[in-house]
């Protein structure tokens, strides 16, 4: 470390350079952290968590009996080891909860105050985060399996949303109106992702088996339809600023793809186990997939899996990553959430040391008893 140092100072690697090694490094050390817990809350399946992009402090999850929790994950207690408490919840039994399953949560990219949600219910909701009580509500009328919001679009506010219907539906926060639906799927759409890269482009998953890419600008049909699994597409996420996009299938495989090419980039990543719609993240090098009762972890860059996260007892469902502390978070069927970090040596200092510190505080005590 100390010798990169001294070459970033000579100037003989560049700081841009040095800081992408080490962010690299750090990712692949990921580890369930022995220091944070996320209180346990939630009384059934975790299926969908968002993290805030603006200070990364607030968790956001969804569950499978419709209730919606966020948790502080800032430290504030002095303490090393120490358990993020949920600081609101809409609980099933609220009159403003859904009425089934949540598929997917997300918070508003450029305010903490505004989230979305949507569920099995066919409701898409807007949810004021001051207040716990929906801004607006679109009644689809049919299952949701999933929704985005573009992570970088300023001149407009419009929801993707995949459901039961062969294509996908725009809603448009600020009139309050399903704009638009892009046709051209021929089964459920179970997955929409917003590039974010460019404001305008976005990818669809199908149960034909299709990846989609549209361009919601223009009203003539996709830009590009790939043919990409063997099964339905069940999740989609893009990595490298936009670059490439990753999909997975029930084929049980993941592939990725040259966005501006649209063609399927020569990477094997091996058997990817998956059944049913499932939320990945991805960091700088890395691809997060949830897949049976563990996370696993590919080198995107290489398509190679580099390892797994253990720590669940049950199907894991979803799983999201904050780029500003390199710390994951995962939900599963156990109702749990769980912690992953990336400096799992310094957490195994800290706990030495305290253990060591309770150890010398009990001897003293000893010694005084006798």
């Amino acid at each position: 470390m100390l010798r990169c140092f001294s070459h970033v100072e000579c100037g003989l690697v560049s700081r841009a350079a040095f800081i992408t090694s080490e962010t690299t490094k750090r990712e692949y050390d990921l580890e369930l952290s022995k220091c944070k817990d996320i209180e346990l809350v939630h009384s059934s399946s975790v299926n969908s968590l968002s993290l805030d992009p603006v200070d990364g402090r607030y968790l956001l999850s969804g569950a499978a009996d419709g209730s919606l929790y966020i948790h502080d994950l800032f430290n504030t207690s002095g303490k090393v080891q120490h358990t993020c408490k949920a600081i609101c919840k809409v609980e099933k039994k609220s009159r403003y909860a859904h009425a089934f399953s949540i598929a997917a949560v997300q918070w508003y990219p450029f305010d903490t105050g505004l989230f979305t949600s949507s569920g099995m219910d066919g409701r898409l909701k807007v949810w004021d985060a001051n207040a716990l009580r929906p801004a607006d509500v679109f009644e689809l009328g049919v299952k949701v399996y999933s929704h985005h919001m573009s992570p970088t679009a300023t001149r407009h506010s419009v929801v993707a949303v995949g459901t039961t219907n062969p294509w996908v539906t725009l809603v448009d926060l600020q009139s309050g109106t399903i704009c638009q639906q892009l046709r051209g799927h021929s089964g459920r759409v179970l997955a929409v992702r917003w590039s974010p890269y460019a404001p305008n482009l976005l990818a669809s998953g199908s149960q034909d088996n299709q990846v989609m890419l549209w361009d919601v600008r223009c009203a003539k049909g996709a830009l590009a339809k790939m043919d990409a699994h063997g099964g339905a597409v069940t999740s989609l996420e893009f990595h490298q600023g936009g670059f490439v996009l990753l999909s997975l299938g029930t084929d049980d495989r993941m592939r990725a793809w040259d966005v501006a090419k649209a063609k399927a980039l020569p990477l094997n990543f091996g058997l990817v186990p998956v059944e049913r719609p499932v939320q990945m993240a991805v960091s700088a090098s890395l691809a997060l997939v949830p897949s049976d009762g563990v996370v696993l972890v590919f080198d995107v860059c290489a398509g190679e899996p580099v390892g797994s996260l253990r720590g669940h007892f049950n199907q894991v469902n979803c799983v999201v990553f904050c780029p500003s502390t390199l710390t994951a978070y995962s939900g599963a069927n156990d109702r749990s959430v769980l912690c992953w970090t990336s400096c799992p040596e310094q957490e195994r200092a800290h706990c030495d040391e305290t253990d060591a510190s309770k150890r010398m505080a009990d001897a003293w005590s000893s010694d005084e008893d006798a």
